[in-house]
């Protein structure tokens, strides 16, 4: 081996550019198969210091190799054809060597520690980051700097292009190296050493680079980042001269100081020293660059957020971390709070409707970020969904880009505008009101009294309530946001698809936008989210939106061909889900497939343990999951193999005993649906036998056709002064629980109005149900069981009923009952 890698080496000194990154990825093979076996071994101990020392002889050609390429191609880059051939040769030489350091340094913490720690090849990859930027100017006039940024445009682009593909390379590589490193403290001393020795020079280039090594090691270590801009007297001196410095050397630090925010202590250190240098960018109008202006906005804005001790409520951590996280900067600059987030949601929202941006990735990306930022809060969120060509702008940049932070950033946006408020439980309001009381007590120490964070929450905003989200959602909907939502999704990372699911979910919560958005394929969406994916979040959120959907349209419509039967298994799976409105909506679901009487349907629901699930869910606590559950098995009761489970003496009785004790609960709808079950389930002669087997089975059946519903006037009282309106499902709690309360949101027009027309309409379903289970268990179970009902007084019951019901089908109910008892030789008076 020791032979082959030195013949190695010496053909990559040899070889030309074309053929080094193949010699390099043989390299880096043969010495990552090193240390694939146990190094306890003494042979393989030895092998193991082979290696290393094999490594530590790459390193040094390597380190030449990045360093000399990389200079020789800035040169190449202003050259002719060649050059430029020469040019992608040496990226790829450079590519492979960094690919070949990765794998390196994956093997074992000593090859990492020398790369970071020993020689010059750290300082010469962070160098790379930068190589290919464009040329730092240093004309001191605005108008000469614009005429000779227009003069190298086409060369400039090209070299971004080609950084923009290494610099993610070298990033990845030092972020492994950072994690892997035995000696963190040596490396951040280090980090620092070449950091402030490139900074403080004297030559612009040298500083540029300086600036994007920072960059660099925070975007690859924000803990490593942050120790050298806490470092005392670091941002004051860079302060001191930052506004002498080209703009592309402001930018690089904005954008640095922006994603440093992330960091409570940072975001502190940055709100003390760099709050003036980035207000003059934004709000003094020091700069035309809008590149820089953004990037300079989103560092205030998370410095405004921390101060305003605002809490991101969605999504924004994947662009930089939390918000909230400490007190930040608060008190010391001065930034305003909430209005100064209007303010800068503002700039946002001009730089991405400018035209002249659309091609600007930098300036996109930091207007994304900081409306991603802005927008938890209600009034900023009111501005981005009532402008409608920011709305515009929005869904074209997201059906453009194939950027994932541009795609994250957007699909927060969405998620922040459409989300409704979060449901407290009456235990959470009632903590929230201590805290509040709390908060509002003087301090120690304090003349005055001190706000708390729920004081300062949106919790009471009209611009947060119900009705205000659903407008904004409604608007989106009819705006045309799915194609923009479909771009998202596609190629995104598991975090967007989750965003993207939360959000199709916010935007089917209103009834009235469900049709619109099938229309515009969210189905599409919906049911790849729903299936595929191994996250639970997104899974749940991607169902419980189907669900909606399915719950007040035709699923024969809105899922055509075999898509009825790709929905069973998320509903199914949903089921087992701990929050009852997903129960409720997915119960709900798959009651209206299982009136579909689609035989694939229904034999999936059997198969995926569905009817065990909706059993189950008839033990709920919540009164309206357990109506829910009755519901759907009621419509699986048609359904051949579950009739004949039902119908099992051996397996039933206790799903018998179940259906007769629903049907004498208080909730219509529940009593509706199991008594429905029991009418069908009664043309078995062992169910009749089961149902008179049981201890009140009769008892029950008979209530139904003599009082089936609470008293009118019951339910005149609870209706109030006018009985007319529309009346939700009544509680046993003197207060509706949040999760009572969403579900009966679902429900909507469902529940039908309680007036005496409606209460004889009620009270005729049930004594029909009833009938219809005496009159069958008559029929079948012969003149034993009839004279068992008539003793019972049914006989006389049933004349009643078809005496006195107003209903031709209960009459007729009835007296078919009636002729079937005088057949088996029942006596009726």
């Amino acid at each position: 081996m020791t032979t082959s890698f030195d013949t190695l080496l010496e053909r990559l000194a040899a070889a030309s550019k074309a053929e080094q990154p193949a010699i390099v990825g043989d390299i880096a093979s043969g010495l990552a198969s090193r240390t694939t076996s146990d190094a306890a071994n003494e042979q393989l101990q030895k092998d193991k210091q082979t290696f290393l020392r094999q490594c530590e002889a790459l390193l040094g050609p390597s380190t030449e190799i990045l360093s000399q390429q990389g200079k020789k191609a800035a040169v190449e880059e202003d050259s002719d054809h060649d050059g430029d051939k020469e040019g992608q040769e040496t990226l790829n030489l450079q590519t492979a060597i960094l690919k070949a350091l990765l794998r390196i340094i994956l093997q074992d913490a000593k090859t990492t520690d020398m790369l970071l720690l020993e020689g010059d090849l750290y300082p010469t990859v962070l160098k790379l980051a930068s190589a290919y930027a464009p040329e730092v100017s240093t004309s001191k006039s605005k108008s000469e700097q614009q005429a000779a940024a227009q003069e190298k445009d086409s060369n400039a682009t090209t070299s971004h292009q080609k950084n923009n593909n290494l610099k993610p390379l070298v990033v990845i590589v030092l972020a492994k190296a950072f994690e892997l490193t035995t000696n963190k403290v040596k490396v951040q001393d280090r980090s620092a050493t070449i950091v402030l020795e490139d900074v403080g020079s004297d030559k612009i280039k040298i500083r540029a680079a300086g600036f994007q090594s920072l960059s660099t090691i925070t975007q690859a270590d924000l803990k490593i980042g942050c120790a050298m801009l806490n470092k005392e007297g670091l941002l004051a001196e860079i302060m001191d001269c930052i506004e002498l410095e080209p703009e592309q050397i402001q930018v690089i630090l904005a954008e640095t100081l922006s994603a440093a925010c992330a960091d409570a202590k940072t975001r502190s250190t940055i709100g003390l020293h760099c709050s003036d240098f980035l207000k003059s960018i934004v709000h003094q109008g020091s700069t035309k660059n809008q590149h820089l202006k953004g990037a300079a906005a989103v560092a205030l804005t998370k410095i405004s957020l921390a101060e305003a001790q605002q809490d991101p409520s969605v999504g924004t951590a994947g662009l930089g971390g939390g918000a909230a996280a400490g007190g930040g900067a608060a008190g010391a600059t001065g930034l305003g709070g909430a209005g100064n987030e209007e303010e800068l949601a503002r700039l946002f929202s001009k730089l991405l409707k400018d035209d002249k941006n659309d091609s600007t990735e930098g300036v996109q990306l930091n207007a994304v970020e900081g409306l991603a930022y802005a927008s938890i809060q209600p009034k900023v969120k009111e501005m981005i969904a009532t402008d409608k060509l920011l709305m515009l702008s929005l869904f074209r940049l997201a059906e453009q880009t194939k950027s994932s932070p541009l795609k994250y950033g957007l699909i927060t946006i969405f998620n922040n505008i459409t989300a409704f408020k979060k449901r407290l439980s009456a235990e959470q309001e009632q903590m929230q009101k201590l805290k509040k009381m709390a908060g509002a007590m003087p301090q120690q120490g304090s003349g005055g009294t001190k706000k708390s964070l729920l004081e300062e929450d949106d919790s009471e905003n009209p611009l947060e309530a119900e009705a205000a989200v659903t407008k904004r959602n409604v608007a989106l909907a009819k705006l045309g946001m799915m194609p923009a939502i479909h771009a998202l999704v596609q190629q995104g990372s598991e975090t967007i698809r989750q965003a993207v699911a939360q959000t199709i979910r916010n935007l089917v919560t209103p009834q009235e936008t469900r049709g619109l958005l099938v229309q515009q394929g969210v189905v599409r969406i919906l049911i790849p989210l729903s299936q595929k994916s191994n996250v639970e979040a997104t899974k749940s959120a991607a169902t419980q939106a189907l669900a909606k959907i399915s719950i007040t349209l035709d699923p024969r419509l809105t899922f055509k061909n075999q898509r009825l039967v790709e929905l069973v298994k998320p509903f199914i799976w949903l089921l087992d889900s701990t929050d009852q409105l997903c129960q409720f909506e997915s119960l709900m679901a798959l009651t209206n497939l299982g009136s579909t009487g689609d035989v694939a349907v229904l034999s999936l629901i059997v198969t995926e343990n569905g009817i065990e699930k909706m059993e189950n869910l008839q033990f709920s606590e919540h009164a309206l999951v357990r109506r829910a559950a009755t519901e759907a098995l009621c419509n699986m009761i048609f359904f051949e193999p579950v009739f004949e489970a039902y119908s099992d003496p051996k397996r039933a009785k206790n799903k018998i005993h179940l259906l007769l004790a629903l049907c004498d609960v208080e909730d219509f709808m529940t009593k509706r649906a199991a008594s429905g079950a029991l009418a069908v389930l009664s043309t078995s002669e062992a169910v009749c036998e089961m149902i008179l087997a049981q201890e009140r089975g009769l008892e029950i059946l008979q209530g139904l056709i003599t009082l089936g519903i609470v008293p009118r006037e019951t339910e005149q009282e609870e209706g109030g002064e006018d009985s007319k309106k529309k009346k939700k499902p009544s509680t046993p709690s003197s207060k509706v629980d949040p999760e009572t309360q969403a579900i009966e949101e679902v429900l909507g027009d469902q529940e039908t109005v309680i007036d005496h027309e409606a209460a004889v309409a009620r009270m005729d379903e049930l004594r029909h149900r009833g009938a219809e289970c005496i009159k069958n268990m008559v029929k079948i179970g012969g003149k034993a069981m009839c004279q068992q009902i008539a003793q019972r007084g049914g006989a006389h019951q049933l004349a009643a009923l078809a005496q006195k019901s107003t209903n031709e089908a209960v009459r007729y109910c009835a007296m078919e009952a009636l002729l079937a008892m005088r057949d088996q030789g029942v006596q009726i008076q």
